[in-house]
């Protein structure tokens, strides 16, 4: 499970959150800063479950 969310969250990263990152570079985009924010969630949450996930197995 652990792994699924790590690849999910860098999966994520490299596929979407980076593009949209190089587009603001070039220039600001209202639409492009609204998507970025949008799917930022999907990291959010990968990584919030596998820190969940993680202090579960440290405190059995």
């Amino acid at each position: 499970i652990a792994a699924v969310l790590l690849a999910v969250a860098l999966g994520s990263t490299v596929l979407v959150q980076v593009p949209l990152h190089r587009r603001l570079a070039e220039g600001h985009d209202r639409r492009t800063a609204e998507r970025l924010i949008a799917t930022n969630w999907v990291r959010t949450v990968a990584w919030s479950l596998r820190g969940l996930l993680l202090a579960w197995v440290l405190a059995t």
